[in-house]
């Protein structure tokens, strides 16, 4: 007969395991069935053993994720832009409260249980300009400047750049990425650039 998997036994797990799961490698791990799992994650969720970030995918809180962690494998492919890489980069002082992404897939903000994240779409020709590091996909800079402009313009406002902090920025990798974004982005940059 097989031994009935105890929270003992899932607390074990979660203390040496990684900070992010997918339902189906719980599935795997506790050789439980999908409805025997199911009801298990509830469980563990209700105990706030398990953080539910959206449907299937949960975070660990014994080895709690960053958002930025988060971010990437909630709606992938994407990568951290806009107003919180430019905060990140102390382009901008401003705090964001949302950590704000670039994706390709369509426009989403997921509200999980670890903070709030807003995915904006962009097209495959322009989703470049990221760097992997201490766990999540950050955009250049420059870059973080050119998804911002863009996608201001795209949401028909008009963004004032005048506070931010120039001299952190290098133009000539603003320039050559620019040209693949309508020529709207750099004209509006310009009006701002020192």
């Amino acid at each position: 007969m097989k031994k009935a998997f105890t929270q003992t036994d899932w607390i074990k797990i979660l203390r040496e395991g990684k900070s992010i799961y997918h339902f189906v490698e719980l599935m795997r791990i506790s050789k439980l069935s999908s409805s025997s799992l199911k009801k298990a994650i509830y469980r563990l969720v209700r105990k706030k053993l398990l953080l539910k970030l959206s449907k299937g995918l949960y975070a660990n809180s014994f080895h709690l994720p960053s958002l930025e962690e988060a971010a990437g494998v909630l709606y992938p492919p994407s990568y951290i832009s806009l107003e919180s890489a430019l905060f990140l980069h102390g382009i901008s002082e401003q705090t964001p409260h949302v950590l704000t992404c670039i994706s390709m897939n369509k426009t989403k903000t997921f509200h999980t249980e670890i903070g709030e994240i807003a995915y904006s779409h962009i097209k495959k020709d322009l989703f470049f300009g990221y760097d992997f590091s201490d766990h999540f996909f950050l955009a250049y800079p420059e870059k973080a400047v050119l998804d911002y402009v863009y996608i201001q313009r795209k949401n028909g406002l008009s963004p004032s750049l005048d506070e931010w902090n120039w001299e952190k920025l290098d133009r000539e990798k603003i320039d050559l990425p620019a040209m693949k974004y309508p020529k709207t982005v750099k004209n509006h940059i310009e009006k701002f650039m020192p």
